[in-house]
């Protein structure tokens, strides 16, 4: 079995504290040398800069996405890169402008860019709602940037406009303001792995309520073998290293407090459900992901295949099933689109693909 709806992967380069950096590098690019022969149409790359934790912790390895992409978009010949996400908190709008336009001149065609601000750190002195006005007014000026080569009456920049990259764009956003701008501006949405499906149903409905007309995006933590015994015997180390760094936490801990989680979770399986860790065999993943779909409506499923504790030969095993026999029997919607500058048209509409 093959086919079915184009779907990518992302990847964190999550590793342990006391691994090399080396080693998730050269683990993540055979993965996705991997995902490229298994026809995976992407990858995007998670942008992290805080630092090592404790032992026992891990934490993601690249600071720099575009160098990352740039090397890879050399080494592979067909599978899209981008940003997931890159972090404008670290950066001025007009050097993100020109990071964007240098890979998508290396890579033309292939590059797709998750544009976000990153965590709001406890002992941040900038509001959540400080912090989301600025990052709306950092798009804005991305936006001049890409279309005119220069904010407001500024200068201009070195590189000439992309303005085909506006329509490569999906803004990680979660306020109703900023959800507000993304969609009025014509921007995708993008929602990551950390809330719950139905926390992220009612951003995207929000997003459309708005006017969105864009690309919902999404993605989730999956492994896949043969049967559901195999799947949680290799995912066993990989769940308790998961769940100590993020069970009962952020969005889960507000699930919890709402009553819409339990306030325990006892088992292997109640900690993954908790984290929205898929595992088990080919029809158990087809079930799980096709009600995230259908509970979020999103339109692009970006799978999450490396896990610390997920031993390299069994992630790629998980790729390869995923491909031939999940891939095939999701229930994603197909977005048919005409592009002029990479806008998407106001007559776009989707389809859901049957199973």
């Amino acid at each position: 079995m093959s086919g079915g709806p184009p779907i990518g992967i992302f990847n964190q380069l999550w590793a342990s504290t006391g691994r090399s950096d080396r080693e998730p590098f050269e683990t993540a690019l055979e993965d996705i040398r991997h995902a490229e022969a298994e026809d995976f149409a992407s990858v995007w790359i998670g942008e992290h800069h805080l630092p090592p934790g404790s032992h026992g912790a891990f934490h993601g390895r690249v600071p720099a996405t575009e160098v990352f992409l740039g090397y890879l978009a050399a080494m592979r010949t067909r599978i899209a890169v981008g940003t997931g996400v890159k972090i404008l908190a670290t950066n001025s709008a007009r050097r993100s402008v020109e990071e964007m336009c240098t890979l998508h001149l290396l890579a033309p065609g292939r590059v797709e860019f998750g544009l976000g601000m990153g965590p709001t750190l406890p002992d941040s002195p900038e509001s959540r709602e400080e912090k989301a006005s600025r990052f709306r007014a950092l798009l804005t000026a991305i936006l001049d940037y890409l279309n005119r080569g220069r904010e407001a009456d500024g200068p201009l920049m070195s590189l000439a406009p992309c303005p085909e990259l506006v329509g490569r764009i999906w803004v990680a956003a979660r306020d109703e303001p900023t959800l507000a701008f993304a969609a009025q501006r014509g921007l995708n949405l993008v929602v990551g792995q950390a809330e719950p499906s139905r926390q992220q149903g009612q951003y995207i409905r929000r997003y459309r309520a708005e006017g969105g007309g864009g690309e919902a995006r999404g993605a989730r933590l999956a492994f896949v073998a043969e049967t559901r015994a195999e799947a949680e015997a290799e995912s066993a180390v990989a769940t308790e290293i998961y769940f100590a760094a993020l069970g009962n936490k952020g969005y889960h801990a507000q699930a919890i407090a709402e009553g819409r989680m339990p306030p325990t979770a006892p088992t292997p399986r109640e900690r993954r459900q908790q984290l929205d860790f898929f595992v088990g065999a080919p029809d158990d993943v087809v079930a799980l992901l096709n009600a995230h779909i259908e509970e979020t409506g999103i339109e692009r499923l970006d799978v999450m295949a490396q896990l610390p504790g997920l031993e390299p030969a069994a992630v790629r095993r998980s790729l390869t099933l995923i491909n031939s026999e999940v891939r095939p029997r999701l229930r994603l919607p197909v977005r048919v689109m005409e592009w002029s500058d990479a806008q998407p048209s106001p007559s776009s509409k989707t389809r859901r693909t049957q199973p």
